[in-house]
Formats: structure tokens, sequence, C-alpha cells
């Protein structure tokens, strides 16, 4: 292969240009703990060669209508037959040739990601009917969804609310999902982790969502009728259709959304799709009566069906003196499917044998109107649409959530497309294959040595969102720097997630469940009152193998609130219940332990011994060296470095092992600079 760059294009990688560049590469840095870094080359500047015209489709010209050069096209470099860099070019502007900067694959995944929500996946083989007996037939799930034992705040005398039980996804199940949509597919053992199998996301809105407010507000109408005289009756019969006909005065608050449903030529709501309306009809009208009775009413019909109406009905002497005007209102909720139509049907007339009577319908705006207002709220019964209910959460937040809690960074194989999570504490624990660049250094040059490592301090914080109803600082932790003249705490990240504590309502045959407090009841009696409102994102432990059945109640085909028993699975954030411990089990959501965990073993414990042995004796060494394409195109940051029986400067290195923080200014046949952190 020539050396130079390549471009990715419709015929495979093409030969671009020569390119003098100086590469950077930057593993997961440890002195910027909130972020995942990216391997990057400095800014270089490509010929206007006709190859590179034909590339990008003449992206140059300003009348150029193609996606470059506003999408990320792939690069790679060459060098002496090696490929030494893979990844993705921007092309950042043009004068006279194009100013390039290229990044490694995290960037153009991790882009991809950023504006996509865990909402937006295709999650709908998880959609369910919201039942007691599906609710059950989870119980024990060891992948997709479970429904967990969690207080929203209403749980009374043992029993947990029929419209309180909410599903958690499993974490591994959504992860899977996103790699998925993105062309890839998890490497090595991270998604088999025990902690991270048991992990879920419950439920925390205010309410269950079949859709999100913009698509109901494209299925809304408001109509009215076009201005016209009453319609006078002296008796008789009176059957219409109600002649619906403005939809398009959004001034005056007549309208249809986007998605034009409402018909004006045929007075008729058309359903794009299955979903719940709300139907709301108002007719007014000036009825007198001599003798006899008289009826109106206002019906709701689906695809030329009675569904629902309102009713008026008044007998003799009713309004002599033809001084009072009715409002008759139909307001109701109707399941729709694709394609079902729904009308707004007027009767007027007498209901006795005989009856004497007069009046007039009117027809005015102010007078007759009608609302269709789909319902994006999951009822009992209806189908729970798995993830429209997730967090409110970005696939890239929930990504490097995932590496922060476990103190690691992903490595990214574009040729493979494969995405690995690796842990300091694994790399720092594989010394058995680290490599050798002993020989690699340049010994002339003086090298750099720190004793600490900016940001940390003596004190270091990992932590959980603050929220509301959690003890502040429940389930953070401190990783201690001792070896630091620093006196000063470092907030080293804050995950997108609250901790969640115990509830003090007890559910019977289980104990004290996790508190997710999105309700709160008030008054008693008549005075009932359960407000409602949407919390911070969480994440949960569950223990399949742990189910236990509780009580709650239900509403019964006859309309009465009855008892009834579910299956519930069994969940815990920092400390276990000992209903739920098992032998394998025995790990925590908290950072530090939090008061009354005992044998529950921390994230810290768990995950963070790599930065633990860094930060015990900080050492930061900067020497140069002369490295090959070969090196370059084989380079690992995932294994550590060794430096063993060599002299540089002023500095004699028995033996050593590093973690490449940084490789700076890689040039051919030129030494290049990298940053060692020892451990």
């Amino acid at each position: 292969m020539e050396d130079g760059i390549y471009f990715l294009g419709p015929a495979g990688w093409q030969w671009v240009a020569e390119v003098d560049y100086a590469l950077t590469m930057q593993g997961n840095d440890l002195t910027s703990p909130d972020t995942l870094e990216l391997s990057y080359t400095n800014q270089f500047q490509l010929p206007n060669s006709l190859a590179i015209q034909r590339l990008l489709g003449n992206a140059e010209q300003l009348d150029a209508g193609g996606v470059y050069p506003y999408t990320l096209i792939g690069a790679r470099l060459v060098e002496c037959d090696e490929i030494i860099f893979q990844g993705r070019a921007e092309l950042q502007g043009f004068q006279a040739g194009w100013k390039v900067v290229i990044y490694e694959e995290h960037r153009g995944l991790f882009d991809s990601l950023a504006d996509k929500s865990i909402r937006d996946l295709d999650l709908s083989y998880l959609d369910h009917p919201w039942t007691i007996d599906e609710i059950s037939a989870r119980a024990g799930a060891t992948e997709g969804i479970c429904y967990p034992i969690i207080d929203y705040g209403t749980v009374s005398d043992g029993i947990i609310p029929q419209d309180t039980l909410f599903p958690a996804t499993f974490l591994t199940t959504v992860v899977g999902q996103i790699l998925q949509e993105a062309g890839y597919k998890p490497a090595g053992s991270w998604l088999n982790d025990p902690l991270l199998k048991q992990a879920t996301f419950p439920f925390v809105e205010e309410e269950p969502k079949s859709r999100d407010q913009d698509w109901a507000d494209a299925r809304t109408a408001r109509v009215t009728v076009a201005t016209a005289a009453p319609t006078v009756m002296f008796g008789g019969k009176l059957n219409r259709i109600q002649p619906l006909t403005v939809d398009n005065r959004e001034l005056e608050g007549w309208k249809d959304g986007k998605a034009n449903n409402f018909n004006t030529a045929t007075y008729s709501y058309v359903a794009d799709s299955t979903m719940r309306i709300n139907v709301v009809a108002v007719q007014q009208f000036n009825i007198k009566i001599d003798f006899g009775t008289v009826e109106v009413k206002l019906q709701l019909e689906k695809n030329g069906s009675f569904v629902e109406q309102a009713y008026w009905s008044k007998g003799a002497g009713y309004n002599l003196i033809a001084n009072k005007n009715d409002i008759l209102t139909l307001d109701t909720e109707i399941l729709v499917k694709k394609g079902d139509t729904l009308k707004i049907r007027l009767i007027v007339q007498k209901r006795t044998t005989f009856a004497q009577w007069q009046g007039f319908i009117l027809n005015d705006p102010d007078s007759i109107y009608a609302s269709f207002i789909p319902d994006p709220t999951v009822h009992t019964g209806d189908f729970w649409p798995v993830a429209q209910n997730l967090p409110d959460l970005t696939c890239s937040e929930l990504l490097k959530s995932i590496a922060f809690q476990l103190e690691g960074w992903y490595h990214i194989d574009n040729q493979r497309r494969t995405v690995e999570l690796v842990s300091l504490t694994d790399l720092t624990n594989n010394r058995a294959n680290a490599q050798d660049w002993s020989s690699r250094l340049e010994e002339s040059v003086e090298p750099g040595v720190d004793y600490k490592i900016d940001p940390y301090g003596r004190r270091n914080f990992l932590k959980y969102r603050e929220q509301d109803g959690v003890d502040k600082g429940y389930g953070n932790g401190v990783i201690g720097c001792d070896r630091t003249a620093a006196a000063t705490d470092v907030p080293l990240f804050e995950l997108p997630f609250s901790a969640t504590m115990e509830s003090t309502r007890q559910v019977n045959n289980y104990g004290f469940p996790l508190l997710i407090e999105t309700r709160t009841v008030s008054g008693t009696g008549d005075n009932l009152q359960i407000n409602k409102k949407s919390t911070s994102p969480r994440i949960v432990l569950v223990e399949p193998s742990k189910t236990f059945e509780v009580q709650t109640k239900v509403l019964n085909s006859s309309g009465n609130v009855v008892a009834a028993t579910v299956t519930l699975t069994g969940c815990w954030f920092a400390r276990r219940m000992q209903a739920i411990q098992t032998e394998e089990n025995g790990f925590s959501l908290a950072f530090d332990p939090v008061p009354g965990q005992q044998s529950e073993a921390s994230l810290i414990s768990r995950y963070f011994g790599g930065l633990k042995r860094v930060l015990k004796r900080p050492r930061v060494l900067t020497v140069s060296v002369h490295l090959r394409p070969v090196d370059i195109a084989t380079l690992n940051p995932n294994v550590p470095i060794r430096l063993k029986g060599v002299r540089v400067g002023d500095l004699e290195i028995s033996d050593g092992y590093y973690y490449l923080n940084k490789l700076n200014n890689y040039r051919p046949g030129s030494t290049c600079t990298v940053t060692l952190i020892a451990f």
C-alpha cells in the first residue's frame, strides 16, 4: 500500500494524498476522570486533487448538494505498509485544499449516539399488556423486563396499588440494543458481569406514556361549525351528523394537528394508528315544552355504530317563556385502531307519544364544537410500550455512565465492529501481557517525572445525582490520595442517576421495598388526593431467583375494587434484605458502603482497585521513544507498558509497569513523547 491517507468511498478504500502529520494518541485520560477521551491527530492540509473532488462529490463548491463536508468520512493512515491509524476524518474548511482532522473511532460511535435517546430504541418485542397476569408472568426474568417490588409512594397496609406496578428494563438489554442499532456487537465479557446483568432501569416518570406529547399534538383536532342561522323546530325530529367544517382558524383555537386526522368534508375524525382518544362535544339549544317530554342526544359513533352519549330530557312546563339556553356536553374516552372513524351525531325528538314543543338549535362556533385529543397515558389493561417509558437519557450518556461506574473505558474495533469495556483494574492486573518498550527509549533526552496526577486531591468524590427524598451523599464514595500536598476535595464525576433508599412502609411477605417517590398522598376520605411527579433516573439491582407474591387491588369487570395477588421480583440498591440474599449477589450500587451495609461489596471496592493503586504512589513519567510504524499499528493502549533495566537521563529504571496515558506527536523516523502513569 502506498504511504499516505486513504478515505473510504463507494468503491472501498481510496488513496487520497501523502500527508505530513503528527499523530497524537490519547488513552483514557486519567487526568480527565469525568470524560472518555478520544484519539486524534493535529490538523493537516489535503491538496485539491481530482481524486478528492470525485470522492467528495465536489464538496468544496458552494452549491454542492452532497453529504460532505457535513458528514465524517472513514479514514486511515498508512506508513511502511502498516495501517497506523484508522478512524474518521472531519473536513473542517477549504482554502486551496481541505483542512482535515481525523479522529479515532470512539468519535464516530459516540457522536452518532449523542442525540439518540434510549427511548428511540426498538424494544417493541418487549411491549406487553399491562395486566396482573402479564406482570406475574415476568417474575424471575433475567433479561428484557421484570417487575420489581418498589414503593412509588402509595404503599398502604402492605398493599401495592395496581397502577404503581411498574416494570424495570434490564441494562444489558438496553445496551445490547444500542450496539445492535449502531452496527456493533459487544466483545469480551463485560456484559456478563454479574452486577451489570442484574442492573435494571425502573420507571421514574409522572405517568406512563404510550406516545410523546408531540405525537399527541400532531393528532389533536379542535373543530367547530361555520356560523349559520339557528335551526328552528316546531316539534318534529332532528337527526344529523354535526357539520364540523372549521379546523383552520388557529388563532381562534380551531385547528387540526400535523397528521390531519380530521376530515371536514365528511365531518369525521379518522385515526391513523391505535390510540386512546378523549372526545368532547358540545351543543347549545333552547327548547320550550308545553306538554309531553322532549329529549336531546349528543352521541359519539365509531364506524357508524353508537358508542356513548350525553343525554338531556325535560317535560311539560319547561322553559315556557323560552329565556333559557341549555348546553349538552359529551365527554368520553375511546380506544380506536388505525382506520377507525369517529363522528358526532345530534338527535332532538319527543320522548312521549304526544308532545307539544318548539325551540331552536344554535349553529355557531360558541354553541357547537368538538375536540379529539389523543391520550398518551398508558392505562391499566393497555399495551405497555417499553422504550417510550425508559428514563430520559441519551445512548451516549448511558454508555459513559456504565464506564464511569466500572472505572473503565471503551475499546472500539471498527474492523470487527465490536465494543469492549476495559477497566483500569484489569489493565493493572495484566502484567503478564505487558509490552516491553525498554529498547524504544531515547536515553539521551532527559525525562520528566511528576509526583502528582491532576486533578486528584486528598479526597476524590464519585457522586450520584442529588434528589429530594434521598439523603444527601447517600450512595456516594471517596477515593483517597494521601500522597498529595493538595488538601482539596475533588468531584471526579457525577452520574445522571440518583441513589435509591428504602421505604419506611412495609410490604407484606417481603419487607421494606425501595422507595421511588413519584406519588404523594394528601387528605383523607372524599378529600383524598394523589399528587404525581417525575423523578431522576435510577438504577436498581434485581434478584431473579427471589420472587414474592404481594397484595394489590384491582378493578374487576363489575367496576368493584377487589383484592388480588401479583408476583414481583425482589430488588435492592445498596443493602440487601435477608429475603433476597444469595451467595452470588453480594454487591451494591453504592460507591462506598451506606449505613447498615455489611456483606455487599461497594462499587469502589469491586471496580476501582486500579485507580486506588495508581493514587497510592502517584508517578507520571514523560519520556521520548522511538516507535516504528508497526509499533503504532499494533499499539494496544489496553495493556501495560514495561520498562526494565534502562537508564534515561538521570533516571535509572530497574523494573516497572505503566499505563499509557498519551502518545504525542508521532512522526515516522522521529522520536515522539509518551506519558506513562506508574502503578
